[in-house]
């Protein structure tokens, strides 16, 4: 049977999790608060190593249920694009590739209650606060739809918003990406830009909005891709852009050419308050849902979910590169103790002499908030920090084995950064050449029966 989008929404995607494993989504029934409450659970679940959906049904006084953590296990991220988890960060940029344009309807679920006028009041959605030193209440998880105001391809990023008023958010651009682009463009006509903003949605429209590539691409067109099927939208109700009529929520609005506003501390995925900010103002002129929609918030900061949000795609954009040049480059990783954007570990087979170096440097080419990359050979785990450290403990020698590049770019949301300047270093933790000892390994096959004993005592949780 050939799926549509109503096969495609949150809540569908939340019911196929729970079907692959009922302990995947929690369901919270006790009430919460608004601020705080939301994400000390989730920073809770993660210190004691775990994962779940977390669906509350009563946060504050608010009708809308809250969903997090969505994308705290990689394990979802795989069920999201119907792939194999092995196989999540090579496929993931093959499905990138594919591009299905978008079909126009009508009207769909996300008319189902619209808010225009004097009823726009985004007091009515729970958007929180999240840690303590944030500026205010902030939408995480919103998916900015724009237009390239010369050739009208549509882009899709994510962007912080903060909460000023019944109808105007604070934002930033400081990706200084292609919204970055499309708004210098704009001002220089002295124009407002119209937007569209989704909040929740299936993951398929989550990663497109994460894919990077050409300017001159329709992003609609990717996340069509991803999902095998064309994604349905409709014209917007006070704005020039159109929504997924698959949506959550919608909100319509244009970032005003002319102000600027205070917006922030947010606590970025640095770990860090951060203070930076294009202080650009949103003026929304709509409000639109489905009937019971979820309201789906990213925990932002240092959490898992956040991280690995910036993690994944990435990885595959990276080792695509990577292996293009060099083929025996077989895996790469950003771990999260490297903030999933700072740090990146690079797994080669049979890497000769030097080639350690010719891979980092075309990964700090190709990703500029790199500021270390470390290159093993491929019996290293590079999604496991204490591999990779057991490799540099073992095979690395700190005179000869690591680089130090000064002032090359760098990530400004980086606290470290120099007026956007910083060092770059390599590792090459790969052996040495000539007669080095043998990794000691298991037998696969004991292993094989081990992890079924452990899963039959102790379920999928216990591995």
């Amino acid at each position: 049977m050939s799926r549509t989008n109503a096969d495609f929404t949150l809540q569908s995607f939340i019911e196929r999790v729970a079907s692959d494993d009922p302990d995947a989504v929690w369901r919270i029934t006790d009430r919460v608060n608004l601020d705080s409450d939301v994400t000390a659970i989730a920073m809770e679940l993660e210190r004691l190593g775990r994962s779940p959906v977390l669906w509350f049904d009563s946060v504050g006084d608010y009708p809308f249920p809250v969903v997090c953590n969505l994308f705290a296990d990689r394990r979802r991220y795989a069920l999201g694009l119907d792939v194999p988890v092995q196989r999540l960060i090579a496929d993931w940029g093959a499905l990138g590739d594919k591009r299905v344009a978008p079909v126009m309807r009508d009207r769909g679920p996300i008319h189902d209650v619209v808010l225009t006028g004097k009823d726009v009041d985004l007091g009515r959605l729970p958007i929180m606060l999240h840690f303590e030193c944030d500026a205010g209440r902030y939408i995480t998880n919103g998916i900015v739809i724009a237009k390239d105001p010369d050739s009208g391809v549509r882009n899709a990023s994510f962007h912080r918003m903060q909460v000023k008023g019944r109808d105007r958010l604070g934002t930033s651009l400081h990706s200084r990406r292609h919204l970055w682009n499309y708004m210098r463009r704009y001002e220089e006509r002295g124009e407002d830009m119209p937007v569209s903003i989704i909040v929740g949605g299936h993951p398929t429209i989550i990663f497109g909005a994460l894919w990077k590539g050409p300017i001159t691409t329709d992003e609609y067109e990717v996340m069509g891709g991803m999902m095998g099927v064309p994604l349905e939208i409709a014209a917007g109700l006070t704005v020039p852009i159109e929504a997924p009529i698959h949506a959550e929520i919608v909100i319509e609005g244009r970032i005003l050419g002319k102000a600027r506003e205070p917006e922030g501390p947010f606590a970025e995925f640095t770990g860090y308050a951060s203070k930076r900010s294009t202080e650009h103002v949103i003026e929304v002129s709509a409000i639109m849902h489905r009937r019971r929609a979820l309201y789906h918030d990213i925990i932002p900061g240092i959490s898992d979910e956040h991280t690995s949000l910036l993690a994944v795609p990435q990885e595959a954009r990276l080792l695509r590169l990577l292996h293009t040049h060099y083929p025996n480059v077989t895996d790469v990783a950003y771990p999260k103790s490297g903030t999933c954007r700072l740090h990146a570990y690079v797994a080669v087979r049979q890497p000769a002499p030097g080639l350690a170096r010719l891979v980092a440097a075309a990964a700090f080419g190709d990703d500029l908030s790199l500021k270390l990359v470390v290159v093993v050979d491929d019996d290293v785990d590079v999604h496991n920090d204490s591999d990779v450290l057991w490799a540099m403990a073992t095979r690395m020698q700190a005179d000869q084995d690591i680089d130090v590049m000064r002032n090359g770019m760098g990530a400004i949301l980086d606290p470290s950064n120099r007026d956007g300047l910083t060092a770059k270093m390599v590792i090459d933790a790969t052996c040495p050449a000539g007669d080095f000892p043998q990794r000691h390994t298991l037998d696969a096959a004991a292993v094989a029966r081990a992890r079924t004993l452990i899963e039959g005592r102790f379920g999928r949780g216990g591995l």
